[in-house]
This record gives C-alpha cells, sequence and structure tokens, in this order.
C-alpha cells in the first residue's frame, strides 16, 4: 500500500565531472511546502512500512566526490543547509533479511553541515558520519539495522540529538560474504593443485636424494680402494 501527497515547489541546479573511477559534483537546491507519504507492503519475504511528514523550506548546497578502481576506493559527500519547519519520519523492515528500523523528528530552525566518508574494498565497506547544525530548534532520532541480503551482512547505528546545538553521528560496516566465499574457493583450489603436486615432488626428491647418496657412497668406496691400493705400494704389502 503507498499513499503520497506532495504540495512542494523545488528546483535544483548542478554540475559534475570525472571519468569512470573517478568523479566529483556540486548541487544547489531548495524546496518549499508540504509532503506526506505513508507505505506498507512485501518485499520479498520482509515486511516493510514508512511514514513521513514534512512542512519546510530548505536550501541545500551539496558537493559528492568519488575515486576507486578494481573494486577498491573512496566517496566523501558534505551538504550545507538552511532549513525552517517540521519534519516526522519512522521505518521498519523485517524478515528473512534481517531488521533495520529508524525514527526522527524536528521541529524549528537550523542551519547545519552534514558530512559522511565512504571506504570500499573487496569484501568489506565502512561508512561514518558526523553533522553539526545550530538554531532555535529541537531534533531527535535514531534507527540501527542487522541485515543479510544478497550475500552481504551490514550492521550499522545512527543516532541525532538537538537542542539549539546539534549533533549527529552515524556508522556502518557491511561484508560482503561472498568475496569471502570466492577468495576461499581460490585458495582452496590453490592449495588442492598442491596437493595434488606434492606426492610427485616428494618422489623425484626422494630419488635425487637416494641417487646422490648413491654416487657419494660410490666415491668414498673408490676413494678408499685406491688408497689402500696406494698404501700396499707405499708399504710393499
Amino acid at each position: 500500500m503507498d499513499a503520497s501527497y506532495d504540495g512542494s515547489v523545488s528546483a535544483s541546479a548542478g554540475v559534475s565531472v570525472g571519468d569512470a573511477n573517478n568523479n566529483a559534483s556540486i548541487e544547489v537546491s531548495a524546496k518549499t511546502g508540504t509532503t506526506a507519504s505513508i507505505q506498507a507492503g512485501l518485499d520479498g519475504n520482509n515486511v516493510t512500512a514508512a511514514v513521513s511528514y514534512s512542512d519546510t523550506t530548505e536550501a541545500h548546497v551539496t558537493a559528492d566526490a568519488t575515486v576507486g578502481t578494481h573494486g577498491v576506493g573512496a566517496a566523501a559527500t558534505v551538504d550545507a543547509y538552511v532549513k525552517s519547519g517540521t519534519e516526522v519520519d519512522a521505518s521498519i523492515t523485517a524478515g528473512q533479511n534481517g531488521v533495520a528500523a529508524s525514527a526522527g523528528a524536528s521541529v524549528g530552525n537550523a542551519a547545519g553541515v552534514d558530512g559522511s566518508a565512504t571506504l570500499n574494498g573487496r569484501v568489506t565497506s565502512a561508512t561514518v558520519g558526523a553533522g553539526v547544525s545550530v538554531g532555535e530548534h529541537f531534533a531527535a532520532g535514531g534507527g540501527g539495522e542487522a541485515t543479510f541480503k544478497k550475500g552481504k551482512a551490514t550492521v550499522g547505528v545512527s543516532g541525532d540529538l538537538a537542542a539549539l546545538v546539534g549533533l549527529e553521528v552515524d556508522a556502518s560496516v557491511s561484508v560482503d560474504t561472498k568475496q569471502i566465499q570466492k577468495d576461499a574457493a581460490s585458495v582452496q583450489k590453490v592449495s588442492e593443485q598442491a596437493i595434488a603436486v606434492a606426492p610427485k615432488v616428494a618422489t623425484q626428491t626422494s630419488n635425487v636424494i637416494v641417487d646422490a647418496a648413491k654416487k657419494t657412497g660410490d666415491a668414498i668406496s673408490s676413494g678408499a680402494k685406491k688408497a689402500g691400493n696406494a698404501m700396499k705400494k707405499a708399504f710393499r704389502f
């Protein structure tokens, strides 16, 4: 079930530069008016529900930058804003993929800056964020998640509490278990190849050692025999 109302007016403009591995962008946006929505339903075997209400006038300047190659990289976002009005939101998802829930509310006038950074690896990714705001406002909220979806396990927490001066901290870590399985399979394959070759290498090494020992023994025996003959001649045995 989805229902929404949008009585807002918004406008934005931005520019971006970069290529497949590196890019940067900046956008200016403004919005005023009232919006509301409610959603509920199924996402696979997960139950989802969300509700939101916003009656604000706000303006944002947002900058993004990413860099990466071969599955490793980083991304950063900064959002500077001014806002006046009221906002309320809440959401929850629960089911076979785990649980994720959040809720928040803010009332009043505020100006602030939010920032976040993400580091991505072949197996893991971590995101941290922080924000600060000042003004005649009150805001509170928080959320958490522990989910497993399409081979990725994610654990995250977020929270903010603001009254005149606000602080916000978020953190999230994801682990790609599929990549771990791929790497483990590669290690196993190499190990199996090494195990298969080991007996042959051991046999070859043993043969070399035996051959070298035989030659050494023959050389010692021959040397001893020659030394004995020389002694016989010297002492005329």
